[in-house]
């Protein structure tokens, strides 16, 4: 089986040039770290013109649960499609059409409904064009889609209607089929503007009709009772409903359980009239809710149209945005590679590697970070070590000499005729803790320089723990965890690694299964040495992954009853750490801010956490 799958590979990568591997985490594509401000600019469509490096990924991980259940031909066309869909589609022009929708005002993603099966289709076609033979599977797998979505809203049906002219299901309108072909045989540039030019005036009317069937279906979601979830939305869609004439709320009250494009169009019209008269700003709030509603029902459809390779986000304005990593090879442990580069080192670099452990430029970041946190590192070593108890001074017995008999040795020793009847005194030992320290690297970190003021957090400690000889390991994670240092590995080894972190920030948070990897291995390095260990958390504490909510404010209080845990939450806007960590929550907006606060929840646990049971 892995041999099967070894063989896909090749196959793969020698077709498109790029290194293509199979993974169990889902799918994924890493772009070079030395170009990922500018793909990061050019998808986010700060930038139009960007070198083909930079737009090109280093490699593509694909799903190997989701192609195992397949036969071999077909998931080899799963591939292919993703992996053609990445290389030729212009992320550039993915946000330049959200902000001409959103400036008609449009959701942003009403854009994407028509762009993304249209590039998806372009993806097919283009493959099915090489290799004749996957044009059988690519139809079928639209089918499939079409069979399993259940879709109703005018603008969705319109983008549709070109997805089924293409399976030749449908016939559409000559001068449409014409543009759609010609679509599909242009260049990105041209593509996009040929369906802004020529599309967007009949798009425009089906978006218009649309608004107004969600009018309505806010109106049913009332009268099912659904809207009530939201209090805010549940009052005003009830005031709403009251204002209408009493006949219309009984039309309402009556297709509760029906969809609006299901009711009689005379009575759609006459609601709607209705709707007209209402008062401005109740007409303006539900233009508001009407606009949300209407980008989470344009994601749930274009989900189906989008590269699995790329992670996406909504912003608040309802832009969707694509989530661009840079390239990562996951070893059999788990560990993050931040392998050096193979280009050849300059002699003076060479000279830094030999003596500091990093290149110039990696060195010149770490002493710039240093030099921000040492002024706080004195006084925080003065702090836990102040608050790091020694064991009493005592005895130990059954030696041959000493200055204290030994009482509980006489009647074994006397016996047995050995003589070891004395005591040997203890010096005092001070007990020692080991730390796990766990650093968010997820997109959220980029807003507000957090990840800089997380990365000279981190540093901090590391630097105190090491000069205070104990024991720590760090973790960093996204949507998955990596280990960045372990317990026996030396720290003067891994300084490279905290500073290389600024080129691997990207992916979704998630929270829930970084903590319960961290705790498992710091409670298993505890059991094994016989000492206690803590946790240390640096995030924003805004999870996209996994649980949230007081299910994951439950999970770590689950933790925290176990080992001394901490949250460190950087950034002002959606930090999140002091509700998921409660009392032992910390937030911060600089390294200064950290030493009194932290010693101040040490000093609160002390007890419990210095204490052997």
């Amino acid at each position: 089986m892995k041999e099967k799958w070894k063989v896909i590979e090749r196959l793969i990568s020698d077709e498109y040039g790029l290194k293509v591997q199979a993974s169990y985490e889902g799918w994924g594509a890493g772009y070079d770290p030395k170009f990922l401000p500018l793909t990061e600019m050019w998808a986010g469509g700060e930038l139009e013109e960007v070198p083909d490096v930079a737009k090109k990924p280093a490699g593509v991980v694909f799903h190997l649960q989701e192609c195992a259940t397949k036969k071999e031909e077909e998931a080899i066309n799963i591939i292919r499609h993703e992996v053609e869909y990445l290389l030729n589609t212009d992320l550039y022009l993915w946000r330049l059409g959200q902000r001409e929708f959103h400036r008609f005002g449009f959701t942003p993603t009403s854009f994407l409904v028509l762009y993304a099966l249209f590039e998806c289709i372009k993806a097919d076609y283009k493959l099915s064009s090489k290799y004749p033979s996957s044009q059988t599977w690519l139809k079928r797998k639209y089918e499939n889609t079409l069979n399993s979505s259940e879709t109703y809203y005018p603008h969705h049906l319109f983008a549709l209607s070109f997805l089924k002219n293409w399976l030749a299901k449908e016939a559409i309108e000559k001068n449409m089929e014409r543009l759609f072909y010609q679509y599909l045989e242009a260049n990105n540039k041209d593509a996009y503007n040929l369906l802004v030019e020529e599309l967007l005036g009949r798009y425009m009317a089906y978006l218009e009709r649309s608004q107004e069937v969600n009018f309505i279906d806010l109106l049913l979601d009332e009268a099912r009772g659904k809207a009530r979830k939201d209090a805010h939305k549940g009052r005003i869609m009830t005031d709403l409903l009251k204002k209408l004439p009493e006949n219309l709320q009984q039309i309402i009250r009556e297709n509760k359980d029906k969809r609006a494009v299901d009711i009689p169009e005379a009575d759609r019209r006459e609601i709607l009239r209705s709707l007209k008269s209402m008062p401005d700003w109740m007409r303006d709030y539900l233009r508001q809710m009407s606009y949300l509603d209407l980008i989470e029902r344009d994601v749930e459809f274009i989900s189906n149209y989008l590269p699995k390779t790329l992670e996406v986000d909504v912003e608040h304005r309802g832009f969707l945005t694509f989530v661009i990593k840079p390239w990562e090879e996951q070893s059999a442990s788990g560990s993050l590679s931040f392998g050096k580069s193979h280009t050849e080192l300059s002699q003076e670099d060479k000279l830094y590697e030999k003596v500091y452990g990093f290149g110039k430029e990696e060195f010149r970041m770490h002493r710039s970070l240093l030099s921000n946190v040492l002024p706080y590192a004195e006084i925080l070593k003065r702090k836990l070590r102040g608050l790091m108890p020694e064991e009493d001074e005592g005895w130990s017995g059954k030696y041959f000499y000493g200055k204290r008999m030994d009482n509980k040795s006489l009647s074994v020793e006397v016996g047995i005729g050995r003589g070891r009847f004395y005591m040997r005194r203890q010096e005092r030992v001070r007990k020692e803790l080991a730390f796990k320290l766990l650093i968010d690297i997820s997109t959220s970190m980029k807003k507000e320089d957090k990840i800089r003021k997380a990365v000279e957090a981190l540093l901090l400690f590391s630097e105190v723990i090491h000069s205070l000889k104990m024991p720590f390991s760090i973790d960093v994670f996204s949507d998955r965890v990596f280990r960045l240092k372990a317990f026996d590995e030396d720290y003067r080894e891994v300084r490279s690694k905290i500073v290389s972190l600024f080129n691997i920030v990207g992916g979704g948070t998630n929270l829930e299964k970084a903590m319960l990897y961290a705790s498992e291995d710091l409670e298993s390095f505890c059991l094994e040495n016989h000492i206690r260990g803590c946790m240390v958390v640096f995030s924003d504490g805004e999870p996209t992954k996994g649980i949230r909510g007081q299910e994951l404010k439950s999970l770590i209080q689950r933790i925290k009853a176990m080992m001394p845990t901490i949250g460190i939450g950087v950034g002002k806007e959606k930090n999140y750490i002091d509700y998921y960590f409660d009392k032992t929550g910390i937030k911060i907006k600089d390294v200064s801010d950290l030493t009194l606060s932290f010693t101040r929840i040490i000093e609160n646990q002390a007890r419990r956490l210095l204490s052997f049971q």
